[in-house]
């Protein structure tokens, strides 16, 4: 599937940069709009919306953070914890400010599956529908998500 310019431009702006070391798209071939609609399409099978996912990882978040490093019990037999970091980093979309480093870890116990939140991905979720690249360290798989919330 050839890019659009607009894609490409996207996939420069979520690009490795100083900011963002990796960058959001990891080793991901895939066109932004596809990563997207691939995501929206696991969503609608799964009976989910963007802001049924958003909404749960920002509860959580918000909870651990709160919490300064302390283990909390997500939901039952979900762990999460707060890791400080310090500064913060830019939305890659501009314009929209810039959010803690910080991340929490979220844990179900029995089987050890994991996901990790920040600010910022919750932020790309909620207002672009974008959960990030395959092989990132902070791609949130949205099947993942729902089974360690037990959204689905």
């Amino acid at each position: 599937m050839k890019e659009s310019p607009s894609d490409i431009k996207l996939r420069e702006m979520l690009g490795p940069t100083v900011f963002s070391g990796e960058g959001f798209l990891g080793k991901d071939p895939r066109p932004v709009s596809e990563i997207i609609s691939t995501d929206l399409a696991e969503l609608e099978r799964l009976n989910l919306t963007i802001n049924d996912v958003a909404s749960a990882l920002e509860e959580i978040y918000n909870n651990a953070v709160s919490a300064y490093g302390a283990e909390i019990e997500a939901i039952p037999g979900v762990a999460a914890v707060y890791y400080e970091a310090m500064g913060r980093i830019p939305s890659p979309f501009g314009g929209e400010g810039t959010f803690r480093k910080g991340e929490v870890v979220v844990t179900e116990r029995a089987s050890g599956k994991s996901i990790i939140l920040t600010a910022l991905s919750i932020h790309l979720i909620k207002h672009h529908s974008f959960f990030q690249g395959r092989g990132t360290r902070y791609r949130i798989d949205p099947s993942l998500a729902a089974d360690i919330l037990r959204l689905a």
